[in-house]
């Protein structure tokens, strides 16, 4: 928790300047709700099938219903981009515009933050970009480009570059204002086998920057000029993995293409990164790229938070074959209209589009084959179904990739699969379920090979690396709006269990919830928060997440800062604690506290203290008492002649507990 108020202002002017709504819509789809009042999207946080996460622009905070992640846009930028507070607020002060103050104690001496490796990249970007314009070196590089029919429009908006074929280009260039650590951070540079220098990583190729969800360069792609390439050399390389910087997270293209394919509906997921950039230019702007990897699990996650049908236009090649084949392994059992596309006559995107033009080639893509589909049919082109030995190598290798899709199983998607493939294949239904049946049993026995190979299998963990819930109808039936759950709840009894959040592996108890309901009339009337100190203090809550935020709050108050919501969120930094902030805030709006506060606000003794909060304060005065009543009754039994009165300090024990007993029994007020 902060407590540097100074820092708090800052970080509170950063808030401000955030619209929520819009940070949160640069990288999920959010549909409005309730006239606007909310927004709601697929919870990037977990496995999410119908929108579980809820943004709400009136107090500029999100929460999961499912996983129950949830803050402000600090929370957001922290869990969804995986970084610290102090990188969150650097990245959020650097959207806004503002200038960041000096923290102290913040950072490790030697550390190098997300945001400085990021302004590297920006800055090398700008090198090669005006490298590829300007420099006599890149000629070739640009006949190149225009042979390709990359016009200078696209190379303006996409800022390809030149990196030439010298080893110190790069380091030339920054000498004087970017030094050699933050250089190789950014993987730009490497050290040399021999000896202490360095050498630049990309040389002699056409650049393709690589970006974020944010449009911030985090990598290139480099293409080596066709006069200069090597046998046994790639044509292709891809920049090494770095700490802003995920092959198997990022797709190429990405922040150009988002709102295309939330306008079609329809993601295309291309090779290569002129495939991706002429349909770009072509004005069909739906389409990205993988960057020299696998299509991962955790690419299809990001897509289906937009699109509701996903295309692979893979080459028509073998290898492109075969990688269609593989994605079909890890994905058919997705929520997802999955299809797959190989254009007439094998020909890659730039040369169909340039040959057909863009409006032949959405038509390919609306009719692009269902996955299943596609699979079939290649099987029956390899096998044919002439013969009873083809029809069972068709029906063998359809149900080997069926038995390895675990999701299907017993799904509607099932039954419209195994009847066509009954039909195409000549078998009744019953023979084609029962060799499925056979088929899983054998895959079951054995390591799938899908699982072993995709970077993010199921069960995967969210951003702050604790394990999700199976299924979607699991996490909803774990999860329950009179808990604040944590990554994952579990019922004990039909008790949520609070796991990861603040309560750890056991139901929440009596004395949590008298302590959260104290807490949502301070954050929805903070003017309480005087009356609630002159009758406890913060020893007196007992779990220790409520009392980091009741400390938040008298903090503030001595500071002479009024705790409202928005203050406590500046004074939280801990993802747990800003969890639990807007799981209580959230319960103060379903229970309607602000008019119970308003309800016979004078009480019939006079006293301008709401009835509502009196009540709210008796389960904690009486804990308290009873506390030290159990305190006195241990105290009591170490007195010598107790029962006879001798010993005064007993006596003084005796008396309060018989106190305590009769207070208790004639149910009166604890003061």
């Amino acid at each position: 928790m902060s407590t540097d108020f100074a820092n708090n202002d800052f970080k509170e002017l950063v808030r401000s300047r955030t619209d929520l709504v819009a940070l949160v819509g640069e990288s999920v789809a959010l549909t409005p709700s309730r006239g606007g009042a909310e927004f709601k999207c697929l919870c990037p946080f977990h496995d999410d099938h119908s929108p579980s996460l809820v943004v709400y622009p009136d107090r500029q905070t999100f929460r999961c219903w499912a996983c129950s992640t949830g803050g402000d846009c600090f929370t957001w930028a922290m869990e969804f981009d995986k970084v610290e507070f102090r990188e969150a607020l650097e990245s959020l002060a650097k959207r806004a515009g503002l200038e960041m103050p000096t923290f102290t104690g913040r950072r490790q001496e030697n550390a190098i933050a997300k945001t400085d490796v990021l302004d590297v990249l920006a800055w090398a970007e700008n090198e090669f970009h005006r490298c590829l314009l300007e420099s006599q070196m890149a000629a070739p590089a640009r006949e190149y480009l225009k042979e390709r029919g990359f016009t200078a429009e696209t190379i303006a908006r996409f800022k390809l570059g030149f990196a030439p074929n010298d080893g110190q280009w790069i380091i030339a260039r920054g000498r004087g204002k970017i030094s050699l650590e933050p250089m190789e951070t950014a993987r730009l540079i490497k050290k040399s086998d021999e000896g202490d220098g360095y050498y630049q990583f990309f040389r002699n190729r056409v650049l393709f920057p690589i970006r974020n969800d944010k449009g911030h360069c985090v990598s290139f792609g480099g293409r080596v000029l066709p006069q200069f390439a090597q046998p046994g050399v790639g044509k292709y390389i891809n920049g090494p993995e770095s700490d802003v910087y995920s092959k198997s997270n990022l797709l190429f293209g990405f922040d150009a293409a988002r709102e295309g394919i939330r306008k079609a509906q329809t993601a295309v997921i291309v090779e290569g990164y002129t495939d991706v950039l002429i349909p770009h230019q072509f004005g069909v702007t739906n389409v990205v790229g993988v960057c020299g990897t696998a299509l991962t699990q955790a690419h299809v996650d990001r897509l289906k938070r937009f699109a509701q049908r996903i295309v692979l236009m893979f080459d028509g090649d073998e290898a492109g074959r075969n990688a269609a084949e593989k994605a079909l392994t890890n994905f058919l059992g997705e929520n997802i209209d999955l299809r797959v596309l190989v254009l007439p006559n094998d020909q890659d995107p730039d040369e169909f589009l340039f040959a057909h033009g863009a409006d032949e080639f959405r038509r390919q893509i609306d009719i692009a084959a269902e996955a299943w589909d596609f699979k079939l049919q290649t099987e029956i082109n390899r096998h044919g179904l002439e013969s009873i030995d083809a029809r069972h190598r068709v029906l063998t290798s359809m149900l080997e990739l069926l038995g390895k899709v675990p999701k299907l199983r017993g799904s509607a998607k099932e039954d419209v699969i195994l009847n066509r493939l009954a039909s195409r294949t000549l078998l009744s239904e019953q023979v084609v379920r029962q060799r499925l049946s056979e088929a899983r049993s054998a895959a079951a026995s054995q390591p799938s090979r899908a699982a072993q190979n995709n970077p993010l299998p199921n069960g995967n963990k969210s951003a702050a690396g604790m394990p999700q819930g199976g299924s979607e109808t699991t996490a909803r039936t774990m999860s329950a709006p009179t808990a604040p759950l944590g990554h994952k709840s579990l019922r004990v009894d039909g008790v949520p269990t609070i796991r990861g959040l603040c309560f750890f592996d056991r139901p929440l108890s009596k004395g949590d919830r008298m302590e959260c309901e104290l807490l949502e009339i301070i954050f929805t009337d903070p003017s309480t928060l005087d009356v609630i100190r002159r009758e406890i203090g913060d020893e007196d809550f007992d779990n220790e997440q409520t009392r980091a935020l009741l400390q938040a709050c008298f903090d503030l108050l001595d500071h002479d800062e009024m705790p409202t919501f928005e203050r406590i969120s500046s004074a939280i930094e801990d993802a747990a604690l800003m969890r639990l902030l807007v799981w209580i805030d959230e319960q103060a709006r379903l229970k309607e506290i602000a008019a119970k506060l308003k309800d016979n606000l004078m009480a019939p003794s006079g006293t301008s203290v709401p009835p509502y909060l009196t009540l709210a304060l008796q389960p904690i005065r009486f804990r308290r008492a009873e506390q030290q009543h159990q305190r006195n009754t241990g105290r009591l039994a170490q007195q010598p002649d107790a029962r006879a009165g001798l010993n005064p300090n007993a006596k003084a024990l005796l008396e309060q507990a018989t106190a305590f007993h009769q207070k208790r029994a004639a149910k009166t007020t604890w003061q």
